[in-house]
């Protein structure tokens, strides 16, 4: 049972499509050879076919239907043929008249396991979708999909939950949606659909700790976006986890530097940077070191040089601090007094009220910039909330309180609310008011303040968050290390190509691979979202004897299940001997040629050139070699002999190459050559007496192979009446090739055995091609009129003249 499974698995997707190409299933069923006929080179012939007609300029939907045929050949004559399956969902998922969703669906589930190319499976996803009318059908196909191909491939589980859950969510189902959005968000955390969607309808659900290991995935998914490094080390501050957030800005000050070098660093980043390090119990230190940065860069920020002077004066270092804080104080009154604009003042006269009352406190300074902050502008609520606090802390409690009740409240104003309730010995309303501004922005020198404050009132501030759990949580899925150390991409990632050797002949197929290699100490994401989205390009340069540009020679996206870990690499082969290449090759045998591949990762193209998403990650090159072939009157002796004395694999290679050589000849007819190339005038008669040879053999895999091989020649009347012989050969994949080549020879004139064909041919296949090359479809057998005697089938009639 086990060895004739992939048989019954191919025969009954060769079923379905004869169903969907319009054969009814009676009919498709007596149509399979019951032989089974089996060449892997005949089926490789068939695929090479498929896919000159889907990849051809201007491909129309008869030409997709002829290469869906020759795909369900080739899987009819090898049961190993699964490379042809994602090529098959590809071209019977494009626009067409008739509905396949029977036959994708039953491509899928021999398609899908854990290296499927997942571009694939959604353009199925997406076909299926749009043959649907309803959201209810559409509830039914992911459904079904989910039972048949779940647990195959995680990353298409969560993909297709999410859909489910979105579908759910639509009809307000919201418990099933949850459902199917954690379904889809524990199999692939880097779902980032699921999660958003999953936060929005159930925020309860997600708790501070899983919500920072959201943002610490998306940073690791993509290490060069600024926005999620910054919401990281925003949120983790928020947390109080001043050791994370310390480090995450620091990862953010250095990514911004990439991104934006000729740009000074923010104060969004260097500010909450020097506050969270000021915060912790052993990186105080570097709050010097950002404030110093930011001066040799030219700027003044007197919010971090208090941060610094209150820094120095933690580490111990009274002598530095005092120098900071009077450099400080110095700079900032000068620049209040050169300023020109009213904006620039009230600025700097908020900041030394601020600097005066909570980094080198003077109450009488705080007081006289608040009211000058206050009188360039009455409607600024943090001027008023300033001037609240300095009246506050100068004893002037009545005019502070109407200063803060005609505007809105902030931490300051929360400050100076909750002295003068303790003044009014109201300590309960206090204590709250003071621990609700800590709560607003614990990491702050107000809340810092409201610290002190709650410790003369014999009250502390707990967090609401327990930071160890967090910790723990975050190591155990990041490691010890909680915060990734910025890395260049072009360090971070590298790319090698791989052929084997350097040089091959005409006749040797030759392939290779491509190796992404993750050289970081983090995951490698390879996603929509990611550093990395996984697409490869590969352009061919042909020089030598020819010249010829191949743009966008292979074009594929690799994908892993999971993240590429340290040190590791993810490899997906190359199918290099295809297209205009593979063609160019064939048609000059002589020509010899250098082959020039560049990849791309993540392309970019453009009027002008093609270049990679990440300009740090430059194109890889490789160059092989394809000498010419020296032909002489002895080589071509030999390969005539080896037509009657060679093995299959002899006569098949010497069908390709004489093949190769008479079209070669008919390139060069007629104009200058090329090339230096050797050519008699007895050589193409010889050429196509070899071929007539090979069309007559016994071996129905060598004929069908030779006229595979000619399936780009012209044909004249000899080759032509050679190959009608085989219309009638008992064997479906010879039959097939033969009314491929004699349509494509004979246009019209050939419309009669098409429609014979189409007809009366025993194998499925033959007939949906005749129909896909002109013929007219058979009529549908009529129902049998009840209580009727049984008609005898008529005689098949004589086959007409071909």
């Amino acid at each position: 049972m086990l060895k004739i499974r992939p048989v019954l698995i191919l025969s009954s997707l060769v079923f379905c499509l004869l169903l969907v190409l319009g054969l009814p299933a009676k009919s498709a069923a007596e149509g399979t050879d019951p032989d089974h006929l089996f060449s892997p080179s005949v089926g490789q012939k068939f695929h090479e076919i498929a896919c000159e007609l889907a990849d051809s300029q201007d491909v129309n939907d008869t030409q997709t239907q002829q290469a869906i045929i020759f795909l369900a050949a080739t899987m009819s004559l090898d049961s190993s043929a699964n490379y042809v399956l994602s090529d098959m969902i590809k071209f019977a998922c494009r626009h067409s008249v008739q509905d396949r969703s029977e036959l994708v669906r039953n491509l899928l589930a021999k398609y899908v396991d854990k290296s499927s190319d997942l571009q694939t499976v959604r353009i199925a996803v997406q076909y299926l979708f749009e043959q649907l009318n309803s959201r209810e059908q559409r509830e039914k196909l992911l459904d079904e999909m989910l039972k048949t191909l779940g647990g195959k491939n995680n990353i298409l589980d969560s993909e297709l939950a999410t859909l489910l859950g979105l579908l759910m969510a639509e009809k307000a189902d919201l418990q099933t949606a949850q459902f199917y959005l954690m379904r889809a968000y524990n199999d692939n955390k880097y779902n980032n659909l699921a999660f958003t969607k999953l936060a929005e309808l159930a925020p309860d659900q997600i708790g501070p700790t899983m919500y920072l290991e959201h943002l610490r995935l998306v940073l690791g998914e993509n290490p060069l976006n600024i926005d999620s490094a910054l919401a990281f080390a925003q949120y983790a501050q928020q947390l109080q986890l001043y050791e994370t957030a310390a480090d995450a800005y620091g990862y953010c000050a250095d990514l911004f530097a990439y991104l934006y070098p000729s740009q000074p660093l923010p104060a969004s980043i260097y500010l909450p940077w020097a506050i969270s390090n000021y915060n912790t119990s052993r990186s105080q230190h570097r709050v010097l070191q950002i404030a110093d940065r930011l001066r040799q860069s030219g700027c003044f920020d007197l919010l971090l040089e208090a941060v610094a002077g209150k820094a120095a004066v933690k580490v111990g270092n009274a002598e530095q601090a005092k120098k900071i804080f009077q450099t400080a104080e110095s700079k900032a009154e000068q620049l209040f007094n050169q300023a020109a604009g009213s904006s620039t003042k009230l600025e700097l006269a908020k900041q030394l009220a601020w600097f005066y009352s909570f980094a080198l406190p003077d109450t009488q300074k705080a007081l006289d910039w608040a009211n000058k902050a206050y009188s360039i502008e009455p409607k600024s609520a943090l001027a008023a909330a300033m001037l609240a606090y300095s009246l506050v802390a100068n004893g002037q409690t009545d005019w502070a309180k109407t200063l803060i009740d005609n505007y809105d409240r902030s931490p300051i104003a929360d400050l100076a609310m909750a002295q003068i309730q303790l003044a009014q010995q109201q300590q309960s309303p206090a204590i709250q008011t003071l621990k609700s501004l800590i709560a607003s922005d614990p990491g702050s020198l107000v809340a810092e303040r409201a610290k002190q404050i709650l410790a003369q009132q014999g009250a502390e501030y707990i967090s609401p968050i327990d930071s160890d759990t967090t910790l723990a949580v975050l190591r155990n899925t990041f490691g010890p290390t909680l915060v990734p150390i910025f890395i260049r991409p072009e360090k971070a990632i590298s790319v090698q190509i791989n052929v084997r050797g350097d040089k091959f002949s005409y006749d040797s197929e030759f392939g290779g691979s491509v190796a992404i290699i993750n050289n970081s100490t983090e995951p490698l994401v390879l996603s929509d979202d990611g550093l990395f989205k996984g697409y490869i390009r590969v352009d061919a340069n042909i020089s030598g004897d020819l010249n010829k540009k191949i743009p966008n020679l292979v074009s594929l996206r690799v994908q892993s299940v999971s993240p590429v870990g340290p040190g590791g690499s993810i490899i997906a082969p190359l199918q290099l001997l295809t297209g205009q290449l593979r063609r160019t090759l064939l048609d000059y045998p002589q020509a010899s040629l250098n082959i020039e591949f560049t990849v791309f990762v993540d392309p970019v193209v453009t009027d002008q050139n093609t270049t990679s998403r990440l300009p740090d990650i430059k194109p890889v090159t490789l160059v092989v070699k394809r000498p010419g072939i020296e032909l002489s009157s002895k080589y071509l002796q030999n390969r005539i002999n080896s037509l009657s004395k060679g093995q299959q694999g002899q006569k098949i290679k010497t069908a390709q190459l004489f093949a190769s050589l008479l079209m070669e000849e008919h390139v060069m007819a007629h104009r200058e050559p090329l090339y230096k190339f050797m050519y008699a005038d007895w050589m193409p008669a010889m050429l196509k007496s070899a071929l007539l040879h090979n069309l007559a053999d016994q071996d129905w895999v060598v004929k069908t192979n030779t006229m595979a091989a000619m399936s780009s020649l012209p044909l004249d009347y000899e080759l032509i009446d050679a190959v009608a012989k085989n219309l009638n050969d008992t064997h479906w994949p010879v039959r097939m090739m033969t009314i491929y080549l004699l349509a494509k020879a004979q246009g019209s004139n050939f419309g009669k055995v098409l429609n014979w064909t189409a007809q009366y041919d025993s194998n499925g296949l033959v007939r949906n091609m005749a129909i896909t090359l002109g013929a007219t479809p058979p009529k549908p057998a009529k129902p049998q009129e009840p209580n009727q005697p049984e008609q005898k089938s008529p005689q098949q009639p004589a086959e007409p003249n071909k």
